[in-house]
């Protein structure tokens, strides 16, 4: 039997250790390849370094949610197997996820046995969607219905990411250290996404970012 290495992205620490705890015992998983990473940026980074088999990338994360975090791995290693895991079963939240390349999408309410059978799924080349979310929803990807989603997607991903840092109140200054830019560069990037989202001030943006799921209320 094949073992797969696995990569756990979530910003709860006693999380990440209790799944790792658990796919240890999966017998498809190697369990001297379980890394770990606290944000969607790590993720990014780690997975460019090392590139795992299977990764489990939480929803709501810091700095990088998860959703910007596949959008970015998926576009540079589709061959990689995404499971995203959230608390949230509202359809947005599902529908950005899978746009984004996920190859499922699991509630962390589910049992161990979920977990198991879900990992399974992806690496068979199976989408998989926990059992109390729509499992209608692939067919709703292509619509356009949600406003909110069509709103977001006219930004790009490095706006999206720019977005969010803003929305947790990060400074001007703190968000050019991160990215790598200048901070004239970061304030150009703020008025476009007030331009495109037709906001005014960076309260509609926190309003906005809480709205379409890029960080929790």
């Amino acid at each position: 039997m094949n073992k797969y290495s696995i990569l756990f992205a979530d910003d709860h620490t006693l999380l990440r250790q209790g799944l790792i705890s658990l796919t240890q015992n999966f017998s498809f998983i190697d369990k001297d390849r379980i890394y770990q990473a606290a944000n969607g940026r790590e993720a990014v980074n780690f997975v460019k370094k090392t590139q795992p088999e299977l990764i489990v990338m939480d929803v709501s994360m810091p700095e990088m949610n998860g959703l910007e975090a596949v959008d970015i791995i998926k576009s540079q290693f589709p061959e990689i197997k995404v499971l995203m895991l959230s608390h949230y079963n509202n359809e947005p939240y599902v529908i950005r996820a899978l746009k984004a390349g996920a190859d499922g999408y699991m509630l962390k309410d589910a049992a161990v046995d979920e977990l198991q059978d879900g990992l399974k799924d992806i690496i068979d080349g199976n989408m998989y969607i926990s059992p109390d979310i729509d499992q209608n929803i692939i067919a709703k990807i292509n619509s356009s219905e949600d406003g909110a989603i069509d709103a977001l997607d006219i930004l790009t991903s490095r706006q999206r990411n720019i977005l969010q840092l803003i929305a947790e109140g990060h400074s001007t200054k703190d968000i050019a250290e991160k990215l790598f830019l200048s901070v004239k560069t970061i304030e150009a990037h703020r008025a476009n996404i007030m331009d495109r989202l037709s906001i005014r001030d960076v309260a509609g943006l926190v309003r906005f970012s809480i709205r379409v799921g890029l960080i929790e209320a």
